[in-house]
């Protein structure tokens, strides 16, 4: 095994709730285990050129024009988008998932796109692990 170097990190108090609440969990035996796998993860699908994910898109209905906003950036991006889902979590909050595959840069250039979109609370890509 390669030498281990020590860092430090920072969390806010509630990020570092939820990350613990991830921890048991997963059955992680500590922060460090986690924040390695979370890491490396990450860089693994960072180099790769092409992806098959899904993004989880939480907004707002009463905000903007996000439906229609949406709906013309799918129209740009249908060589990306395999489907999409549609749900409503309370009166105001819907969630919208979006299955894509092809070319990262694009992928995440929707991502980006979406994340600008007004009413949205929260835009995820969550790739397939394959």
């Amino acid at each position: 095994m390669d030498k281990v170097v020590r860092t430090g990190i920072s969390f806010e108090p509630k990020l570092l709730k939820l990350f613990d609440k991830f921890l048991k969990e997963k059955g992680y035996t500590n922060r460090s285990e986690a924040i390695n796998d979370i890491i490396r993860d990450r860089l693994t699908h960072m180099h790769e050129s092409q992806i098959v994910g899904t993004i989880k898109v939480v907004y707002d209905q009463r905000v903007g024009h996000y439906s229609k906003n949406v709906s013309n950036l799918q129209h740009d991006y249908h060589c990306q988008i395999v489907s999409s889902m549609h749900t409503y979590l309370d009166h105001h909050t819907c969630l919208e998932l979006i299955v894509v595959k092809g070319r990262i840069e694009r992928v995440k250039k929707l991502l980006g796109k979406i994340k600008g979109t007004e009413g949205v609370k929260e835009a995820e890509l969550l790739p397939e692990n394959q």
